[in-house]
């Protein structure tokens, strides 16, 4: 990657000359947004957990009482 060229005023960022991308160089906001993408990403599988759990327990009470229908 070729030298990054500050932007005034944001200290936290810089041009990167070639691609013209914009590149966030505050390693602390790295960290802190990293984190904040992991913790969501857990909170996304968890939610999917639970309803894959409702999922299951919907099915085996509809046996459940789809049993009780046929054997009284």
């Amino acid at each position: 990657m070729a030298d990054l060229i500050p932007i005034a005023g944001e200290p936290g960022f810089a041009k990167d000359p070639t691609s013209g991308a914009i590149i966030n160089i505050n390693r602390e906001q790295q960290v802190v947004a990293k984190d904040r993408l992991k913790r969501f990403k857990m909170k996304e599988q968890e939610l999917q957990d639970l309803k894959n759990e409702v999922g299951e327990l919907k099915s085996l009470l509809m046996q459940l009482l789809e049993e009780k229908r046929l054997h009284g």
